[in-house]
Formats: C-alpha cells, structure tokens, sequence
C-alpha cells in the first residue's frame, strides 16, 4: 500500500508494490535489468553451483539458466561473501551480461548454457562497470566462421575497481556453436591437443587511477553525443567527472578522455561529501523536459542524494542536494526513476520526489520473516524498478502517472518553465502562467508579465489594465491589449473593435508623446502600422480615419488607406496637397477604372504626360470615358501631342474600336501638317466599323488634307470620285494606284479609270516620252486606246515601235484562234465517229438467258440489255425501275406515259395544238404520295408507246431494235425526224413536226426507263449507303442480315 506523506492532486497512490510471481531454486545474489529483461544471479544452493537465470518479461514462459563455474574449481581459491562481492551488469540491449564475483569475471550471452571467465581480469576486484555506445564493426579483424557460428562483441566496457582503478576491454564471442565448448576439461583437452579455446577479451587497458582515494569505486555513468563523452565516477565520499572527446577505433575508445588528466596533477573530483553507500544511478528526464531530454544522474551520500544532469559537452551541471528522509535505518539501495528517487530501507520503500525532497510516497514491501531486502534494480529503457530479497523475493515497484502532480510541485518552488511543461490542461496551465506574470510584474519585467496574463487571460482584463496604467507602464499596456486582441474569436465582434479602436488611440497618443525625429517615434509608427494590418477588419473605417485626422496622424492615415485599399482617399489626398507625382503613384497601384475617371480631368490639367503613362499601365479603361479628360489638353506648336500618344497605343495596341477615339485621332491628325503621314495611314488601314469614313471625308476637306481624301474614296469603292481627286491634285500615282483598286469593281471600270489617267497624262503636254512610259504602268492600254487623246496634227515617230509591236500581237492573236477553232473541228469529228461506232455495237447473249427480273427466258418478248449483260423484259424493267425513282421522275414518267397513251389512236396532230399534247397533272397533285403514283404506272402500256409505229419487218432492222437500246434514243430520234422531213415531203409540214415530236417524246420516256442498269445503279448508290443505326426504331436491320 502506497502512502503520499506530502502530495498534491488526485488521492490515487502514484507507486504500488506487487510480487513477482516466480519461484526461484536458490536465493538471489544481485539482480539486473534492461531493455525489458531481467539477469537473476543466484547463489550455490543444494550442491547446485552459481547460476544466472535470464527472463523475458515480454514472453515469461521463456527462461535461460547458465551455470558459472566456481573458482575453487578453477584456481582452488574458495568464493568470499556473495552478497557483498558479486554484481552483475548488462548492456542496454540485455544482450551482453558481466558477472563479477570476487577478482573474477565472467561474460555470458543469451543462447549460451555457461559463463566464459575473462582470463585476463583474474585478481582484477572490478565493483562497478558501465557500457559505452554499441559499434557497427568489430574491435579488431575477426577471421571467419563456419557450421552456422557468427561473431558478436560488446561495447567498449568501462570497468571500475574496489583498488580505485578505471580499465577499459572489449569482449567478443562466438553463437551458433556448441555450448560444451565452454566445458573446462574441454577446454583442456583442446589444450593439450593443440587447440587452444579463442580468446573473450580483446585487449584490457588500465586507463587511470583515484590514487589520492582509497575508496573503491561504488558506480560508474556514462553519457555521449558524437565524440563528445562526459564520465561519471562515484566512490563512498567523492565523485569524480571527466569530460572530452572519443578515441578512434580500434585502440581503446575512452583513453584519449583521461589523458588530458593525466597530465595535470590536480584533484579531478567534482564534489566531496561524507561517507555513504556511493551508489550511483542514472535515468532519463522524461521527453516534456523543457531543457530537453537529457540523462539524470543520482548519487547517494553521507549527506543525502546528490542530484544532477549529465551534459556530454559540458559534463555534471543543475546539481542539487536532497537530505535523507528522518529515519533511525539509512538506505540499503537506491534508485532512480525519471522523476523520483527510490530509497529502499529494510521493509519499505520511499519514493523521494527528484526536485522537492519534502514530497516523500511510502509503500511498504510485504516481506516475510527472516526476509530482507537486498538491493534494487532499475530498467531505464522501461522506467520499471525491480526491488529484491534474500529468500528469492521479486517485488515489482510499479509506478502509476509519476508526473501527475509534478506542475504543482515546481510552482510552489516558482519554476515555471518546468511546471509548464508538466502542465496537462489548461487550467493547471493557466495558473502557473499567472503565478508566473505576477513573479514577473513584482520583478519590473513588464513585458514579460504581460505575455504570460495575456497567455493565461487571467487576472481580469480590467484588473491588469489598472495596475498597468497605476504605474504608468504604456509600453507594457499597448502590448498587453494587442495580445488580448490577437486571442479574441473573430465572433466577438463588439469587444475586437472596442479593444482595436483603443489599441490605436493609445499608439496615437505615445506617437505624439515624441519627435518625429527620434527613433522611438519610427518604432511606434511601425508598430501601429502593423496593428492596423493586422485588425483592420475590426475597426470601423469612419471612425478610425476620424480619429486618425482629428489627431493629424497623416502617415498613419495613409497606412490605414492603403491597407483598406481605398484608392479614392489616397488620390485625393495627394490631389488635394497637389502632390501630383503622388496621387500617379496611388492611382497606377490600383486597377478600379472608376478612380481613373474621377480623377482623370485635374490629373491632364496639371501633370499630361505623367498621367498618359499611367493610363497606359491600365488596360480595363474606357476610353471615351476618358475623352472629356483628353480635350482639356491642348498642346503648345513645339510640343508632342500626349493626347494622339495615348489615342495611338489606346487603338493600335490595345485594339480599341470606340467610334468616339477615332474620331478624336482623326480631328488631332488633322490639326498639324506634321501628321500628315500619320493621317494617311491612318483613314487607309483604320477598321471601318470604327472610323465613320463619311465623317472621316468631310474633316479630311475642311482640313484641305486632298491625299487622304483620295485614299477615303477609294476605301469607299468609289474610285471615279478619287482617281478624279488625285488628277486634280495632278498625283498621276495615286490615280493610278486607286484605278487598280477597281479590279474587284464592275467590269471595264477599271480600264476606263486607267484611260482618265492616260488621257489626263497625255493632255497634260507630256512629252512622247513620258506618255509611252505610262503605257508601260499597265497591261489594259494599248497604243491604239490612246492615240485618240493625242491631237490630229501630233508626230507619232515615237509610237513606231509600239504600233509594230502591236499589229504582231494582232497577228500572233488571229494565228492562235485560227488554231484553236482547227483543234476544237477535229474533236467535233473525232465525237461524231464515235457516236457512229456507238450505233453499231452488238452483244451476243445464249438463248438460255434470263430476265433479272422474273427469271424466265429473255427472248420470249421484247428485251433490254445492258453492257454490263444484265438483261430484262421491257415490262420487267419498267416494273423495277419505277419502284426506285425519284417523286419529279416518276411523275415525268406518268406524264409522258399519258401524253403518248393519247397520241396513240391518231397519226395526225390535234387540230387544237400544233405542238406536242399537254396533259394536266392535276390528277397527281403534289400531295400524292409514291405509293400513290406508282400505282399509275402501267408498264406495258409504256413499253407499247415506245414502240408504237414501228414495224417489225421493215428493212432497216436497227429501227426495229432501237427502242432496245437507250443509248441510240437521241440519236433515233434525230434520225426519225429525218424520216419524217422526207415524207414530209408526200404530206404537210405540221405532220412531220407532230411525228418528231412523239418521237421526242419517246426518245424521253425510255431514256428515264432504260438510262442504265438498275442493279448496277443500286449497288453503287448502296455502297455510299450509312450503316443502320440501332438506336433508330425506324432503321430496318434485316436488309444486312447475311
């Protein structure tokens, strides 16, 4: 049962006792731990000879025993006390385990069933050891191993000695071996036979010596960080530090830090205190430490424990001292947690608080009779401590939240830097930071009071601000609202602009306190600047520039605009101080238009050029917004005019189409003679829909500019008007360049502008010369064109050559017509042979050949057959064609078929008509759908009006036979009328006219009936047919199914 004798919090006991529940074959001698391991050492017991039990408390079901063999055995010598002579020591890994009994040394490793004995430390009394950080590589070069055996090694070990000497060894051993090899007579065996067992040590170093102690060494701490080493050494009344670098390997690792001491002659003990156990201990701060996480070490005393920190670099550092509880017994052992000593006394153990020693936890160990306490061993790597008996007792100390209540413990001592990192809420955080504020408000440090109240939020805010302003501290008291400010939600709306409006009016008052001058001034300007940023969303706008002009804080002012982004302010404050360099600046830093157009007019009054180049910066402004600006400037004869500047980059760059910027460009052109090339490019590439070219004419007039007059004409296509112009202006090239502007005009108008130009050219009393070279502009003009403008009486010597020249060309001319009109008689002839071929074509069929249509024999009536040898009946044919035409063929074909059905019963001409029957179609109208009308369609009616009056026997069998073929209709017909003109001559005119023209008519309707194949149509309009699309309810899949 755990008692707290002071302690604060929770009335939960923080340390508890349990039995460890194992029973051991023989009483324990000494106990170790590590990495969650323990290393029992237990004593001869029933003729069984001195053991180490090595438990897992991960897995207890597993455990190791290995046997130590005795000294009597090995040097005839007898063991001395056990209790007081044999200790036990293990690395932090539990992997290597040194058992010193005596002057003897044993080194065991797990796996193995024996101790191997150091030979080289016989006779050497080591009392205390302390291993150094594992190493990668071995010690020295190892040869290798077979069947499965593999080298391990220890750390650099650090061995003290009860004769006050420090020696340094490195061990190595072999695993996967045979464990009898650690058998004595086998090892003298293997003596005899030459084989002698490797050697565990690999070298042993006596490093130095506590001559002027002679005391032996009770404990032995170690800590490094790099090749920085801080060693610890502890007897009964002294301990003793040494700090420096690493040796390199191999070669022993800790010489180079005792050889600097060596050297000096003097005492290096850190403290001298009366005689005690001189246990010494070590653990880890926990990782809340606020200096970080650095080893502690303890060490018991005469006077007490002797607490401090190991620093690699710097060594012993923070100690302290802590009396011993008030007790008649004095400690048998003692421990060390991460926060608390652990003294062990005969039948309890008291757990003395590592900062406060007046803060003491008892828990009473449940010991039997004739039961006493041995010693204790701690296990850093877990924080556990593990308290042992004689009669083989294992007591766990078990340790529940240590920490609990430590914040309080280290406030009440007013160490708030480690009371705040033992601080696990906010409230306990909270009262150490106020504790802490007013420690620091009674020390005068008033910043640093004011950052812990406003870290804490208590006191009352009120309560601090009075006592704050009772002593005048205004630096403190801006600092601490600030903090207060930057801790309220931005839900709180009221309180944040109450507290920023203050906030403010305090830097305003401090700002005025002194110079402008002084660098106090700069500073509080900066930082108001900053609280502006920072809160200006809990300011009001008008309530803050009110108070910033009423107390002429014009910087501060000004901040307070840019930060707000309110460009309208900071323009018309610099207007307004007609600081017009200024105001550019602000308005250039903004992109809203409409601060451009209020301050647009006042800005071209004083400062033009600056203010052009700003507006050229912004590319969102409206330029006509900006044209009442724009005429407030007038430039003086010798200057620039800024304005065509700005309108230039407005439409040029920019690609402004505003009518209004035109207009104003064109009236500034026009202004000077100076623009006059400017003007000209201008109205000739100025987008239309932008410059009114009508507008753009009649300013160029009333400014006599006659050039761009001419070029607004010609983009005006009225190019008589300029080339008139340009002649009146006497510019024969300009004439000349709008008469080819007339190309794309109606025809001729471009030749007769070239022959103004001719005519002015001549008229204007050129020489010959110069007439002739105008000639040569153009290649619509001849001599001959303008001989006429020449006078009766005018030499033309001069046009010789031309004239020669020309007659050649006429010649040259006729010659290729000739040619041409030769070319084009013999492709007429060579068409009209092959007509003559056509007629005479013949195709040889079987007589077995079928109709396509209904399969039967094709010779059995009349027939068409085609190139491609497909044959049909008449009818046949006239059945499959009619299903596939068009709705305007097919009514043709019922037209004609009707026309034909009526012309059938007379061989004379209707007396009502002279020309071909007409049949009204109002019996189809348009409505009727292709069902409708195919159901008209008679096919042997048409097959007989094609070969109506043709005789089958007459002696020309090709009349008999054309019908059958659709490529002779034309020509048939042509030749029918010929037939018909002779018997034209036995009958009347009219007659031979109706005949051609029935002919005609038949020569039609069978070429609509047999123009060409109907499969061979079809396949080919089929190919070019889409696939039938599925989602289409309408498609009809089953004309692909295969």
């Amino acid at each position: 049962m755990a008692t707290s004798v002071k302690g604060q919090g929770s009335d939960a006991p923080l340390f508890d006792v349990g039995r460890v529940q194992y029973t051991l074959p023989a009483p324990l001698i000494h106990v170790a731990a590590a990495a969650n391991k323990l290393v029992l050492c237990l004593s001869p017991f029933d003729g069984m000879p001195m053991r180490i039990v090595y438990l897992d408390l991960e897995e207890p079901a597993f455990t190791q025993e290995a046997f130590i063999s005795s000294p009597t055995q090995a040097r005839g010598s007898r063991w001395r006390d056990l209790h007081e002579s044999t200790r036990v020591f293990v690395d932090a890994s539990a992997v290597h385990v040194l058992l010193c009994a005596g002057t003897y040394t044993y080194y065991w490793t797990p796996g193995w069933t024996r101790a191997r004995r150091v030979m080289q430390l016989d006779g050497v009394p080591v009392t205390a050891a302390v291993f150094g950080e594992p190493r990668a590589t071995p010690p020295v070069a190892l040869p290798p191993l077979t069947g499965g055996r593999r080298w391990i090694w220890t750390p650099p070990i650090l061995l003290g000695t009860a004769r006050g000497d420090l020696v340094e060894t490195v061990l190595t051993a072999q695993l996967g071996g045979s464990d009898d090899r650690m058998d004595i007579f086998d090892r003298w065996a293997r003596m005899s036979a030459g084989t002698a067992e490797y050697p565990l040590e690999r070298g042993v170093y006596r490093l130095y010596s506590l001559a002027s102690d002679a005391n032996a060494i009770t404990g032995l701490a170690l800590e490094s960080q790099g090749q920085n080493i801080v060693i610890v050494v502890a007897t009964s009344s002294r301990l003793y530090e040494f700090v420096g670098l690493s040796g390199e390997v191999p070669g022993p690792v800790f010489q180079r830090v005792f050889e600097q001491y060596q050297q000096n002659s003097q005492t290096q003990w850190k403290t001298d205190l009366p005689r005690g156990k001189g246990t010494l201990v070590t653990a880890t701060l926990p990782a809340t430490w606020p200096y970080g996480s650095h080893r502690a070490m303890s060490w018991m005393n005469g006077a007490g424990v002797y607490a401090a920190q190991l620093l690699p670099d710097k060594g012993v550092c923070h100690a302290d001292l802590f009396a011993l509880p008030q007790r008649d017994d004095t400690p048998i052992s003692l421990g060390r947690t991460s926060l608390h000593h652990v003294l062990v006394y005969s039948d309890t153990a008291i757990c003395m608080n590592a900062f406060d020693a007046d803060v003491q936890y008892k828990v009473a160990l449940p010991l039997v009779a004739e039961e006493r306490v041995l010693g204790i061993a701690m296990d850093s790597s877990s924080d556990t401590c593990w308290i042992y008996t004689s009669l083989g007792g294992l007591y766990e100390l078990l340790i529940k939240d240590e920490a609990r209540d430590m914040w309080h413990l280290l406030l009440k001592r007013c160490d708030f830097e480690k009371a705040l990192a033992f601080c696990r809420d906010e409230t306990s955080r909270k009262q150490v930071l106020e504790k802490k504020g007013d420690a620091l408000l009674h020390a005068g440090q008033l910043m640093e009071a004011v950052e812990c109240y406003a870290q804490a939020q208590t006191p009352a805010f009120e309560q601090v601000v009075l006592s704050l302003m009772d002593i005048c501290a205004d630096k403190a008291l801006r600092r601490y609202v600030r903090l207060r400010l930057d801790k309220m939600p931005k839900q709180a709306r009221v309180p944040r602009l109450m507290l920023a409006t203050w906030l403010i009016e305090l830097y305003v008052a401090a700002i005025q306190a002194h110079e402008p001058t002084s660098e106090h001034h700069q500073t509080l300007l900066l930082e108001a600047q900053e609280t502006l940023e920072r809160h200006h969303d809990a300011l009001d706008a008008r309530t803050t520039y009110a108070l910033l002009a009423r107390q002429q804080c014009t910087e501060l002012w000004l901040a307070y605009a840019r930060i707000l982004q309110d460009s309208n302010k900071l323009v018309q404050h610099w207007i307004d101080q007609k600081q017009w360099n200024q105001a550019l600046h602000a308005l250039s830093a903004q992109s809203t238009p409409d601060v451009y157009y209020a301050s647009s007019i006042v800005l071209m009054q004083h400062a033009p050029e600056a203010t052009i180049r700003c507006w050229q910066k912004c590319d969102q402004l409206d330029v006509e917004r900006l044209i009442p600006a724009l005429l407030q400037y007038t430039p003086a004869p010798n200057e620039s005019d800024v304005v065509l500047m700005y309108l230039q980059h407005v439409i040029d760059i920019q690609g402004s189409k505003s009518p209004a910027a035109h207009a104003l460009r064109l009236s500034r052109l026009c202004e000077r003679a100076s623009n006059r090339s400017a003007l000209l490019k201008f109205v000739e590439f100025a987008s239309p829909d932008a410059l009114d070219l009508s507008f753009a004419l009649r300013v160029c007039s009333e400014a006599g500019c006659r050039e761009a007059c001419v070029r607004i004409y010609a983009r005006l296509q009225q190019y008589e008007n300029a080339v008139h112009l340009a002649l009146e202006a006497n510019d024969i090239d300009l004439a000349c360049s709008c008469a080819d502007l007339a190309a794309h005009g109606p025809s001729g108008l471009q030749r007769e502008l070239w022959l103004q130009c001719a005519k002015h050219v001549v008229q204007s009393q050129a020489s010959m010369e110069d007439a002739m070279a105008f000639l040569h502009r153009t290649d619509l003009l001849t001599v001959e064109d303008i001989l006429p403008f020449f006078p009766d009486f005018s030499v033309i010597d001069g046009f010789k050559t031309e004239i020669c020249d020309t007659l050649e060309g006429y010649v040259t001319r006729i010659d290729a017509l000739k040619e041409n009109m030769e070319r084009t008689s013999a492709t007429a002839a060579n068409i009209q042979q092959d007509i003559d071929q056509l007629s005479k074509r013949t195709i040889e069929i079987d007589t077995e050949h079928r109709c396509m249509q209904c399969a039967t024999t094709l010779l059995q009536r009349q027939l068409y057959l085609f190139p491609c040898r497909h044959g049909f009946h008449a009818d046949c044919l006239t059945q499959l064609v009619t299903q596939h035409l068009s709705s305007p063929r097919l009514r043709r074909l019922l037209q004609l078929q009707n026309e034909l059905a009526a012309a059938d019963g007379t061989s004379e001409p209707p007396p009502t008509s002279p020309t071909k029957p007409k049949v009204s179609s109002s019996s189809f109208p348009l409505s009727t759908s292709l069902e409708r009308l195919r159901e008209h369609v008679r096919p042997q009616a048409i097959v007989d009006a094609i070969t109506a009056g043709l005789t089958v026997g007459v002696a020309s069998g090709r009349r008999a036979l054309a019908p059958l073929d659709p490529s002779m209709g034309i020509r048939l017909a042509s030749k029918d009328r010929s037939s018909t003109q002779a018997e034209s001559a036995k009958g009347s005119v009219t007659s031979a006219s109706w005949t051609a023209q029935l002919d005609k008519l038949r020569a039609e309707l069978n070429t609509i009936v047999a123009g060409s194949c109907p499969i061979c149509t079809l396949s080919v309009r089929n190919i070019t047919a889409p696939f039938p699309d599925k989602k289409d309810p309408e498609g009809d899949d089953a004309d692909w199914i295969v």
